[in-house]
């Protein structure tokens, strides 16, 4: 079958079965989606399970280093509001002019949609509701920056799988400890995705002279909060007034994880994740 960009530039013919890395056999299925450097397919290992993979369709140095450091964070992360990793591998695959190509991909659970298209499809979202997955995505950052620093969240990756939101797409993420690293971002590339980089990652893109930290990551999930609460995207100076249907001790959180200075935040996942439990502690006592 054919796997390919968003754009069609690049389509090689695979198997139409796929062997991972542990020995599973997955047979390819429906395109779901994709981006600028890989697609991803639907999947099906051996037991029937519906799953997705992500096949890397760009070859260079720099792109290969950041998909392979992303499967190891798949790996070392475990946590219910994270996609989970199932498998690795590659396979070798042909292009127009039947040149052979070793595309990696990795295997995951497969969601339903992305945090977006759930917000077109839901009038609002109850505090019954986002509450709980605030929470789970504040746990999942807390997990997660023991590993490494996202870099990347905004609404297209958070995925929502059944009644879960689960923090997805790892490609740009930078490991925490340096043997671990593999950090191939060169001085002044924009790192981050557009609308929702954090102040520091614009400077650093700009002058050089700030550095993206875990701060940045809470920057940017809180900031995907406020756009769940207010269905406006959060740019410019936020305020009070400007955060609506939610409680005061939420509102007050979320206007301090999205300050323009990164040590006026929480500064990583985990004290997010203490301050938010704080936050909604006197709302649980009281329903």
């Amino acid at each position: 079958m054919d796997i390919a960009l968003n754009d069609f530039s690049r389509v090689y013919s695979a198997p139409d079965e796929i062997l991972g890395n542990s020995g599973k056999s997955y047979e390819l299925g429906d395109r779901i989606g994709g981006g600028g450097n890989g697609a991803v397919y639907e999947c099906i290992d051996i037991n029937g399970n519906i799953l997705a993979v992500k096949f890397l369709l760009h070859f260079s140095d720099k792109i290969k280093k950041r998909f392979l450091q992303e499967v190891t964070v798949l790996k070392a992360v475990n946590h219910p509001h994270i996609i989970k990793y199932y498998d690795d591998g590659k396979v070798i695959a042909y292009d127009k002019k039947r040149n052979p190509h070793e595309l990696y991909f990795v295997i995951m659970e497969k969601a339903d949609c992305n945090l977006v298209e759930y917000l077109r499809k839901e009038i609002s979202v109850e505090y019954d509701v986002y509450s709980g997955q605030f929470r789970g995505l504040c746990e999942a950052l807390a997990e997660l920056h023991k590993y490494a620093i996202h870099r990347d969240i905004k609404p297209e990756n958070i995925l929502v799988k059944g009644e879960k939101w689960v923090l997805s797409d790892f490609g740009l993420c930078q490991a925490v400890l340096p043997e671990n690293r593999i950090d191939v971002t060169e001085e002044n590339e924009k790192v981050g995705p557009a609308f929702w980089m954090s102040p520091e990652a614009i400077t650093k893109y700009y002058l050089g002279t700030s550095e993206i930290n875990a701060s940045s990551d809470v920057f940017q999930l809180c900031m995907v909060f406020i756009f769940v609460l207010t269905r406006e995207f959060p740019g410019g100076i936020i305020q009070e007034a400007d955060i609506e249907n939610t409680t005061q001790p939420i509102k007050e959180l979320l206007l301090s994880a999205v300050s323009h200075k990164s040590t006026n935040r929480p500064n990583d996942g985990a004290v997010l994740l203490q301050l938010y439990n704080n936050a909604t502690y006197y709302q649980s006592q009281n329903l």
